[in-house]
């Protein structure tokens, strides 16, 4: 029961940071602070980084301690195509735009987040079954 509620609690980020982030994408504006060069890539680059991260839960810890680079290109393409799906969206928002270099800092995002899970299981040890 307990290893049910972990795994769901695990899982639970990614589909609420995908909703967040469709509901913000769905927003004629988006309040931004004035003056900060790149903000915009800087903000695509974070939420898919924490996006990463939530899609990187899904993922077994053994299966990211045995085949990590796959893991880590799973996860990444995940991110990726989520957030071509989102700039796809987006053109059709009234007041906003589509854009590669978006895109393109949504997919680094992830794939930095799903570094540092790739990281922290590669480092953890695996759990033992008692």
């Amino acid at each position: 029961m307990m290893c049910k509620l972990k795994t769901i609690l695990l899982r639970l980020p990614a589909p609420l940071i995908a909703g967040t982030l469709w509901f913000l994408s769905s927003q004629s504006t988006l309040p931004q602070p004035p003056g900060v060069l790149g903000w915009d890539k800087l903000q695509h680059l974070l939420a898919y980084g924490v996006l990463g991260l939530a899609i990187g839960l899904w993922i077994s810890p053994g299966f990211w301690r045995s085949r990590s680079l796959l893991a880590l290109l799973l996860t990444t393409l995940i991110g990726s195509a989520y957030g071509a799906i989102d700039e796809i969206h987006q053109y059709f928002v009234p007041g906003r735009h589509s854009n590669i270099l978006d895109w393109v800092a949504n997919t680094l995002g992830s794939f930095l987040g799903a570094l540092a899970i790739m990281i922290v299981m590669k480092k953890s040890k695996p759990a033992e079954t008692t």
